[in-house]
């Protein structure tokens, strides 16, 4: 019997996705958890599913880190991803971390239970919407994203505050640190992201999920 793990904190969907692949595709449940930090207690506590059904969007720890991290530690894991988000660059990020697939959150639970039986065959999943070669697939894997692997938590703390209308003056009297420093960590954040203005970053980084 296949196990499953769910981690996404809306609790109500969660639960009813895995009540009917419970109950009615004959999976068992090991888990179901609302952060990235919860899943990974879990599973290093050895609660380890065969498949984690993972959202992007969570609470502190976004589902890049939980994929990155589970790739490097326990990498017999599958992993499927299941958004909202449809940017391509999030796509490509979780393909980049090794996901075996991503899904929105618009199919019904029977079409996830297929994808999971296909997954689980060696197989992987993209929305049809994004037509990988398994050339294009393995240049994904094999070329780095700086935004989903370089931004530090001291630069997302600043992008942070920012996303909520302070000066970058105000983020420097918060965070501890002269405004010539916070200046230096929003370049970087430009450089990582590719994005030339405060506004634009943190769209970028809403619409893949960082920045709720």
């Amino acid at each position: 019997m296949i196990s499953l793990m769910m981690c996404d904190d809306h609790v109500m969907l969660r639960d009813m996705i895995l009540g009917v692949l419970e109950k009615e595709h004959g999976f068992s449940v090991c888990g179901r958890v609302q952060s990235g930090e919860d899943c990974i207690r879990q599973i290093e506590q050895g609660s380890i599913p065969d498949l984690l059904i993972l959202d992007i969007s969570l609470p502190e720890m976004p589902g890049y880190e939980v994929a990155r991290y589970l790739r490097e530690k326990f990498p017999q894991i599958k992993i499927l991803v299941f958004s909202i988000i449809t940017d391509y660059a999030a796509v490509k990020a979780m393909i980049r971390f090794g996901v075996d697939g991503f899904a929105f959150k618009d199919i019904t639970p029977s079409s996830i239970a297929s994808i999971i039986h296909s997954i689980m065959a060696g197989e992987t999943y993209y929305p049809p919407d994004f037509m990988f070669t398994a050339q294009e697939i393995e240049a994904i894997k094999t070329t780095a994203i700086p935004w989903a692997e370089h931004i530090t938590q001291r630069e997302m703390t600043a992008v942070k505050l920012l996303a909520k209308d302070l000066s970058r003056k105000q983020v420097a009297y918060q965070m501890g640190i002269s405004p010539s420093v916070v200046n230096k960590k929003i370049d970087n954040i430009f450089k990582k992201t590719g994005h030339r203005t405060t506004l634009s970053v943190v769209d970028f980084l809403k619409r893949v999920g960082i920045l709720s």
